[in-house]
């Protein structure tokens, strides 16, 4: 009897040696894997969590106004040069220069009757209606009033205005650089940016106020390229 025993004993101890092994390795296996699991929380709450809220706050934010700032930059810069760009380019209107408008080479007509009552000088002269002495940098043209002023040439209407000593005043630019004031005007006819041909009544004829003690006339001034010129040599005409 003691001798049968023996075995079971042993057999009792190999079994409890191996639950006892059983319970340690499931002891280090739980203990490992809470430490595992803590870690990570840790991890996640300082490491992943805060880089990710730092890096919208600041590189997003940032980006964006640096983008908007730059796109406004950008669309004044093009403004500014939309508009240099503009201005560079705006030139005035003129004539263009043809062989019937060619200052001293082409066919001019009269504005008005051919009888010139004071010439062209550019020495000082009498104005008997201010009283004073200035040069006559232009033709005054005899001519009763209402009678109809008549363009020199085709040309481009520059302006109409009215003058307190040259009265209404038509300006044409009839090519080759020459520009025409037909000065003492009653009526006219035309508008600032018309075309007009050689010979076309522009208006018709009334006084011009600082030469109002001088015969009835029309006041006729030319320039040449903003030069003031005579303006029979400029017609190839004579007094």
């Amino acid at each position: 009897m003691a001798t049968k025993d023996k075995p079971n004993n042993k057999n009792l101890r190999a079994l409890f040696s191996v639950i006892c092994l059983c319970i340690i390795a499931l002891g280090l296996i739980v203990y490992f894997s809470s430490r595992s699991t803590d870690t990570t929380k840790v991890n996640e709450a300082t490491t992943v969590a805060q880089t990710t809220e730092v890096q919208n706050r600041v590189t997003v934010k940032e980006t964006t106004e640096k983008t908007e700032t730059a796109e406004t930059s950008s669309t004044t810069e093009s403004t500014a040069k939309a508009t240099t760009t503009e201005k560079t380019t705006t030139e005035p209107a003129t004539m263009e220069e043809t062989d019937t408008n060619t200052p001293y080479k082409s066919f001019y007509k009269y504005p008005c009757e051919e009888t010139v009552i004071n010439g062209y000088t550019q020495e000082l002269v009498l104005n008997e209606t201010m009283g004073d002495y200035r040069s006559h940098t232009a033709v005054d043209f005899k001519a009763s009033a209402g009678s109809k002023i008549s363009a020199i040439n085709d040309g481009l209407v520059l302006s109409v205005t009215k003058d307190s000593l040259l009265g209404k005043v038509v300006e044409i630019d009839h090519g080759g650089k020459l520009v025409a004031k037909y000065c003492g005007l009653d009526t006219v006819n035309v508008s600032e940016g018309d075309y007009v041909t050689i010979g076309q009544a522009i208006g018709t004829l009334g006084t011009v106020p600082f030469e109002a003690d001088s015969e009835s006339h029309l006041h006729f001034e030319t320039t040449v390229d903003g030069n003031v010129v005579n303006p029979l040599d400029v017609m190839s005409k004579s007094e």
